[in-house]
């Protein structure tokens, strides 16, 4: 080749990939999804949609990604696509989030939020002013809250799951006598505190949380300040373990359990995931063998054990600085319901937000049999979410105070309902 065909070529070439690089579109997304599988999800879509590159920047959700994005929506540098769970944080977003009624429709039809389980459904619109029905986060996963058991220290101290508060008890002091963690609670984390809560309050009246916080019950109903003193006797029965207070669930209690070393734990569905992370597994994790869950046996005053309670894990939202990005709401659509979603499914990192998916390859005959029953589960779930921010902190210092004392169970909840009605302006 003489030099003038040389550099017609070499021309040529850098021209076809100025135009390829000119042609590719960059979508960028922040969240705390765990970054192996946020990966896989973005190889899945990046093949399918060659000419769109994902930047994703993973934080842990407490305290960075929470004061990432208020520093970023001070300075209107916002990414295209933010993780967010429903209620208070999207609410804290949504104005400068783009509702995607219109955009979902065209993608999966008009029905497209008949797919949504209805805990979900219902979840998606928490906190909306009056009369906006948009959609500002579109769920990707769910989760069904529970209590994990180590089945192998079960057997090997010859207990069985719990049916009633004394065998919970009886359970929580063998294990203790056996030198392991009964319950691990992760006491200085609002969120598990929450959970518990939650599971306790739906066993006298499911629902009635939900009509709480919307100003339609009070706090002080006879089922919430019995749910709250159950809660204080979880700790003063020894089925949480000495020191709860001052504990985290992440990491401290959940390297623990899967480590063996504790025997039950309130959880989710998302627990699943432990069996995909990368070796060095523990004889317990390895396709979850050691693990298997049930649902808080009726506390005193109680006829029923807890229904389950959960809906969404994780949603995306589109903001308005990825609504000017047509690639943007490409990348969150196969997030939330194709192939990214598939990506994390596989991975069995939760349990899908839309109807009509579920895990495919390495999945154990035990992990399949988990799966069944929290998707059996999950269309009856009742609510986890909270629409208020002010009354989630208040109900989070309440659960503390009267663990540790300082609070009645009546109190507490007094305290609750004054912020619900501060927040509600009532």
């Amino acid at each position: 080749m003489n030099t003038r065909m040389h550099m017609a070529a070499t021309l040529a070439a850098l021209l076809t990939s100025t135009a390829a690089f000119a042609q590719t579109k960059e979508v960028t997304v922040w969240s705390w999804f765990v970054q192996s599988t946020m990966d896989k999800s973005i190889a899945a879509f990046e093949e399918k949609y060659p000419d769109i590159d994902v930047k994703y920047t993973y934080y842990n959700y407490s305290p960075e990604y929470i004061t990432a994005l208020k520093a970023a929506a001070a300075s209107d540098s916002l990414p295209d696509v933010i993780g967010l769970q429903p209620g208070s944080l999207t609410q804290q977003y949504r104005q400068y989030l783009t509702a995607v009624n219109d955009r979902a429709a065209t993608e999966w039809g008009a029905d497209w939020a008949e797919q949504i389980f209805p805990v979900n459904r219902r979840q998606v619109l928490m906190g909306n002013p009056e009369g906006d029905e948009g959609y500002y986060i579109v769920p990707q996963e769910s989760q069904v809250l529970c209590i994990w058991y180590n089945r192998k220290v079960f057997e090997q101290l010859g207990l069985s799951v719990p049916q009633t508060y004394d065998d919970l008890k009886a359970a929580a002091q063998a294990l203790t006598d056996g030198g392991f963690i009964p319950m691990f609670q992760g006491a200085a984390d609002g969120w598990q505190n929450e959970n518990v809560f939650l599971m306790l309050a739906n066993q006298f009246a499911p629902g009635l949380t939900d009509k709480a916080q919307a100003g339609e019950a009070p706090w002080t109903s006879p089922e919430l300040v019995s749910a709250m003193q159950a809660w204080k006797g979880l700790f003063d029965d020894g089925i949480f373990q000495q020191g709860a207070l001052g504990a985290h669930a992440y990491p401290t209690g959940a390297q623990l359990l899967a480590q063996g070393r504790v025997g039950m734990m309130a959880l989710g569905s998302w627990w699943m995931q432990e069996s995909k992370f990368p070796p060095p597994l523990s004889e317990f994790v390895q396709d979850m063998d050691g693990f298997d869950f049930f649902y808080l046996p009726p506390v005193p005053g109680s006829t029923q054990a807890s229904p389950p309670v959960g809906g969404i894990d994780i949603g995306y939202g589109l903001t308005s600085n990825g609504a000017e990005n047509e690639a943007a709401w490409t990348f969150l659509a196969e997030l939330t319901n194709g192939v990214g979603l598939q990506q994390a499914l596989n991975d069995l990192n939760d349990l899908p937000a839309f109807k009509g998916h579920e895990p495919q390859g390495d999945v154990s005959d035990h992990v399949k049999d988990l799966y069944a029953r929290f998707m059996a589960d999950l269309p009856d779930a009742e609510n986890q979410r909270f629409a208020i921010p002010a009354i989630a902190e208040a109900l989070d210092n309440a659960l503390a105070g009267v663990a540790a004392g300082s609070l009645s169970a009546e109190d507490g909840l007094a305290a609750v309902q004054a912020a619900t009605d501060k927040a509600l302006g009532k």
